[in-house]
């Protein structure tokens, strides 16, 4: 099953699951906290690569910046254009049913900021359809990307005491739920960024503690005690490469 197709069938359960969920208010949270400053930047031209429903994109929207936002899933647009009119933002965001490879096809590029958030884990190719996002960036433009840490995956199956899953270092999922094929090593990610030229201005780890959390002490704190908990953290090592997603925001080089 394709990845698109994979979202269309569960797009409902996505939003549930993501977006409408404790973890997913951390997660966009902590990124807003990370991209409140470029949000207040002059106007820009922005594009939210794999934008699924949205969220990112209107609260960029908010300060006027004109956004493209492209997604291989066509249940997920529809969402998003629903969500985009119920804010009153239809008009500056345009959305586009798209692959990456059909997307930086048929578009022009010259984008001040490239979003790119929990993309890279779904795609067979993600060094290659990365080199290709990329071009898209303005030089001086700047990046921002998050990915699904395979050292969160490594740890948090060996608490769980999935021994042989990690002596398999076998990370793919399966296609029928939400878990990525294929979680990305910080590491290297940061090395590609590196053969393309940019510049890594901050890193940050999106649920450092969250997701090895016990239920009884999620269920025990409120949601703004685990959100001072990330946020005291989620800038400092080892804490960053713990987290369930990294977050690096790159500037591209002259």
């Amino acid at each position: 099953m394709s990845a698109s197709n994979q979202f269309d069938q569960l797009s409902d359960h996505f939003a549930d699951k993501i977006y409408n969920s404790d973890k997913g208010r951390l997660r966009l949270q902590l990124l807003q906290r990370d991209l409140e400053a470029i949000r207040q930047k002059p106007l820009m031209r922005i594009l939210d690569a794999g934008g699924g429903q949205g969220h990112i994109s209107r609260w960029f929207a908010e300060q006027h910046h004109q956004i493209d936002l492209f997604d291989a899933s066509q249940e997920m647009l529809t969402r998003a254009k629903q969500l985009n009119q119920e804010a009153n933002l239809d008009a500056t965001i345009n959305l586009h049913h798209a692959t990456i490879e059909q997307f930086c096809q048929q578009s022009a590029g010259g984008y001040d900021l490239l979003i790119c958030h929990a993309v890279l884990e779904w795609l067979e190719q993600p060094q290659q359809l990365l080199q290709t996002l990329l071009k898209k960036l303005n030089t001086g433009g700047t990046l921002s990307l998050m990915f699904y840490n395979q050292h969160s995956l490594v740890l948090r199956n060996a608490l769980r005491g999935n021994l042989r899953k990690v002596k398999r270092a076998d990370w793919r999922g399966d296609g029928q739920g939400l878990t990525p094929y294929q979680p990305l090593d910080p590491d290297l990610l940061y090395q590609w960024l590196a053969d393309e030229g940019f510049k890594i201005e901050e890193r940050s780890g999106i649920r450092c503690f969250y997701d090895y959390l016990p239920i009884k002490v999620r269920q025990t704190y409120a949601f703004d005690d685990i959100l001072e908990l990330e946020l005291n953290h989620y800038r400092q090592q080892p804490y960053i490469h713990m987290a369930r997603y990294i977050h690096v925001i790159a500037t591209k080089a002259a």
